[in-house]
């Protein structure tokens, strides 16, 4: 199973649950001393005792299911536990003396409520949040009430009030948070397999395209006695196919990094065709290695297409940098049988290893065709000029 990264954030809410439900279990144990002797001095013991029991139950019960799951409590347990806090509360105006209500767990009832305030994590919904929340401030502020007979106590009743209505919703965002930050590093990495998978396919099919084309080509030709230029560039495609395969880096496309010697290199690996190259003035231009194989690779993509397509009785490949050395372009023309451009869908040739292969490297193409006149492809790439 893939690592998920939401369920961990999950699994430590979860976790962060069952540690305030344990922590509030173990500050009420050794209260239950302190409570005995009060239980005789109360009106309804049994009533004291149940409420007792009552917390105990739902506090194990939440940790069980919270660690069994290792999910935080739905939104039918968070109900459950904010409609017991609310009845302890309630109960608690007679069960619990006024004295022993605030600043001692004997009155546990404030910390049982704070608890399942910071424990409401899985309820997705604001409102109904905001809902329970305000029901535990409503019932906390009734229990607490009648302790108030001064400013001071007013004041430590406030106080009371706002560690609830603060520390409850601090707790909601940040468990909110935590799972949200785990769901979008899921989606991240879900995001980043598909864009591997889609570069990995891409690769593929430049390491495969030119090389395919030119077996093709190599078998119909192979009855004709063959071309032997052809058989020196399947056999570098062939390389390039099986370094790939092999997971090796593979050989440049093209051993030149300058524009005109690119353009002259490639025209001639395709001596067979009527191609006249002019790269006179693009002597200048000094291209990146990786810059330099695209083109390559691209320009060899194009010249397959022209011998398998076009019937052209001339080819011209023309570089040239611009006259203000802020860029340069390359057209290749042919005289051929052309095609609609609105109606033909490139295929992976022209897709993969020319349009999109040029564009990762700010290569604009443009491709115009017209039928029995021929077809003009011109590669540009422009230089910004920096602003002093």
């Amino acid at each position: 199973m893939p690592h998920s990264t939401r369920a961990a954030a999950v699994r430590l809410v979860a976790f962060f649950v069952a540690g305030m439900r344990l922590a509030t279990l173990a500050q009420m144990a050794p209260s239950l001393l302190t409570a005995m002797p009060a239980l005789s001095r109360v009106d309804h013991p049994w009533l004291t005792g149940a409420s007792w029991i009552l917390a105990t139950g739902m506090l194990v019960a939440i940790t069980a299911i919270t660690l069994v799951t290792r999910r935080p409590p739905g939104v039918t347990y968070a109900v459950l536990d904010v409609a017991v806090a609310v009845a302890l509360l309630v109960v608690g105006l007679w069960t619990v003396p006024v004295e022993l209500r605030t600043g001692t767990w004997v009155g546990f009832q404030l910390g049982y409520a704070l608890c399942v305030s910071c424990g409401l994590s899985a309820v997705r919904s604001r409102w109904l949040w905001m809902f329970l929340l305000a029901s535990l401030a409503v019932a906390e502020v009734v229990y607490i009430a009648p302790t108030v007979d001064g400013w001071a106590d007013l004041t430590g009743a406030l106080s009371t009030c706002l560690t609830l209505l603060v520390l409850g919703p601090l707790a909601w965002f940040g468990c909110q948070t935590i799972v949200r930050i785990g769901t979008e590093a899921d989606e991240a990495r879900r995001y980043a397999a598909e864009a591997a998978k889609a570069e990995e396919e891409r690769r593929a099919r430049l390491a495969i395209h030119n090389g395919t084309a030119m077996m093709r080509l190599l078998v119909e030709t192979d009855s004709a006695g063959g071309n032997g230029a052809l058989r020196s560039q399947a056999e570098v495609e062939l390389n390039r196919m099986r370094a790939y395969l092999s997971g090796q880096t593979p050989p440049p496309v093209s051993e030149a990094t300058n524009l005109a010697a690119v353009a002259t290199a490639v025209g001639a690996e395709f001596d067979d065709l009527p191609i006249t190259v002019v790269a006179d003035l693009a002597q200048d231009v000094a291209l990146p290695r990786d810059l330099a194989d695209d083109l390559a690779a691209a320009l060899r993509s194009l010249l397959l297409n022209v011998r398998q397509h076009a019937q052209a009785g001339r080819v011209v490949l023309h570089a040239a940098e611009d006259e203000d050395g802020t860029g340069w372009e390359v057209t290749l023309h042919d005289d051929g049988i052309g095609f609609d451009t609105s109606a033909t869908a490139f295929g992976v040739g022209l897709r993969e290893v020319v349009v999109e292969q040029l564009a990762r490297s700010g290569v604009s193409v443009e491709i115009s065709s017209i039928r029995d006149l021929g077809t003009t492809v011109t590669l540009t790439q422009a230089t910004v000029a920096e602003v002093s």
